[in-house]
Parts: C-alpha cells; sequence; structure tokens
C-alpha cells in the first residue's frame, strides 16, 4: 500500500452567502475547466461525506491533457501504432474539505501539482464558479505551532516583518481572539502589516511584543502569513511561518475515502485542539 503526505491549510473565503455548505458544493461541482500550459485542470468527483468530526466534502482537483497518443500494439500486422487517447490523467490531488471549519486536507504531487499549484488552481477554480463576483478564495497553510518563534528568538538583528492576515471562520483562538473580534468589528477581509527597522537602529523590537506573536500565531492557525527578515551569526535570513506546514501521512488513491480518513482524523483532532487549549 502506497503512502502520500497529506497537508492540511485553510479554505478563506471572502463571499456573502446565506448556506456555507451549499455555496462551496456549487463553487466544486460547476465543472469548470482551466487550461495551463497545453493542460486542463479541474475538480471531480465532488462529493459530500459525513464523518464523526464533521460535515465534509471529498474529491480530487485533477491535472489532465486533452489529446494523447500512446504507443499500441497492431498484433494482426505486427507493428507498434499510435493511438490518440482523450482527457488522459496527468495527476490528481485528493482532498477533504471540512465546512464548518474551512480546513482543507489534501496530497500535492511533487512533480505535477505542488503544494502552491494546487492553492493557485484550486482557488482560481472555485471563483471561477462565481464568475470571480465579489468572491476571494486562498488557502492558507496550517503550521506547526510557535516554530517561527524558535528561529526569531536566534535573530541578532531584526530588519523587517510583513503579515498578512484574514479573519476566522467560526472559532477563534484565545491567543488572538481579540485582533480577530476588531477585524470583524470593523468589516475587514484582508489585514496587512509591514513594519521596517531604522537604518541607524539595533532592528525591530518584536521578540517581546505580544500583539506581533498574536498575529503571527494566528497566520500559523491558517488565517494569513508572515515572515521576518533579520541577522543570525551575519547571515541575512527570512523565516515564514509557511516554513513548517502540518502533514500526516495516509494511503494513496487505491484506498477508499474513509479509510484514508481515518488516518488524518488524528492530526486533524490536534488543530481542532488548540482552540481549546488556548482557553485552559
Amino acid at each position: 500500500m502506497s503512502m502520500l503526505k497529506y497537508h492540511f491549510g485553510r479554505l478563506n473565503i471572502i463571499a456573502k452567502y446565506p448556506d456555507k455548505y451549499e455555496f462551496i458544493l456549487i463553487g466544486l461541482r460547476q465543472n469548470n475547466i482551466l487550461l495551463r500550459s497545453n493542460h486542463l485542470w479541474g475538480f471531480f468527483d465532488i462529493e459530500p461525506m459525513d464523518v464523526e468530526e464533521g460535515l465534509f466534502i471529498h474529491g480530487y482537483l485533477v491535472k489532465y491533457k486533452p489529446e494523447k497518443l500512446e504507443e499500441v500494439i497492431d498484433p494482426e500486422n505486427h507493428k507498434i501504432a499510435h493511438e490518440e487517447i482523450k482527457d488522459s490523467v496527468v495527476a490528481k490531488s485528493r482532498f477533504f474539505l471540512h465546512i464548518k471549519s474551512g480546513i482543507i486536507i489534501y496530497h500535492p504531487d511533487s512533480v505535477h501539482i505542488r503544494a502552491e499549484t494546487f492553492n493557485e488552481l484550486y482557488s482560481e477554480l472555485f471563483e471561477k464558479s462565481y464568475d470571480n463576483f465579489f468572491v476571494d478564495v486562498s488557502i492558507q497553510t496550517i503550521e506547526e505551532r510557535f516554530k517561527i518563534f524558535d528561529v526569531i528568538d536566534k535573530f541578532d538583528y531584526i530588519e523587517r516583518v510583513n503579515i498578512s492576515l484574514h479573519p476566522s471562520n467560526p472559532r477563534s483562538s484565545k491567543i488572538w481572539e481579540g485582533i480577530d473580534k476588531n477585524f470583524k468589528e470593523l468589516g475587514i477581509g484582508k489585514y496587512q502589516e509591514h513594519y521596517e527597522a531604522k537604518s541607524d537602529s539595533e532592528g525591530l523590537k518584536i521578540k517581546n511584543d505580544e500583539d506581533v506573536k498574536a498575529k503571527i500565531t494566528m497566520a500559523d492557525d491558517g488565517y494569513g502569513k508572515a515572515d521576518v527578515t533579520g541577522v543570525i551569526d551575519r547571515n541575512k535570513i527570512t523565516v515564514s511561518t509557511k516554513d513548517n506546514p502540518v502533514i500526516e501521512t495516509a494511503p494513496g488513491d487505491d484506498v477508499d475515502k474513509e479509510n484514508v480518513f481515518e488516518y488524518l482524523k488524528g492530526k486533524l483532532q490536534e488543530i481542532f485542539s488548540r482552540s481549546n487549549k488556548d482557553e485552559n
């Protein structure tokens, strides 16, 4: 049985909708196709999956070729011939999308569907279902929590900080709930901060700043991204919340979705419990 690496992210949707499940289901079932570099992309085998952990949508993001010549045998003439094959699958990435939290679990193909490609094409296909009309979709990686701070603590000099965030849906963490509440009260859909140290200073003093730490943790939890640039031992580096994605191994496409999910739900519960632990 082959084992694959599944990534955990969060689908962030900025749009108005009366029913989130129906809105997402329609977005994934519109039979949209995108053409990229002589390949076609689309969602396939989209179906609901109701389990103890909640309501999910399961399906595949598929990359395929409209036409492909395959070598075949002509046994009567003992020759090798070519036969045109239509819509042959090049690669596919299975995904599980948890409706309530927006957590999406998917396996990128290291050759044909990298994580960045999955996130970009998934969002673009979804937005196309609504003709890109007042719908903004993105997938942010969920990170192993607090790993970024291990590196930040080692900086001798911090030059620059960039933070981009989305409001949460539906539940906040105790660590950043005040920030999230403020976003929602102000009607913020996207939020960005940029800090840069003065050229004659000792660098940005963010290591003990609770507000900055809370915002970076919010990005860790899949509601945005953050990166910090500075110097360690005279080497200039940039550390990002994208450096430590949450990953779990599970069987490949030869195993049914219910059994694959059994391998993934432990890590999913760990992510769910982040809010619970913060409240204790």
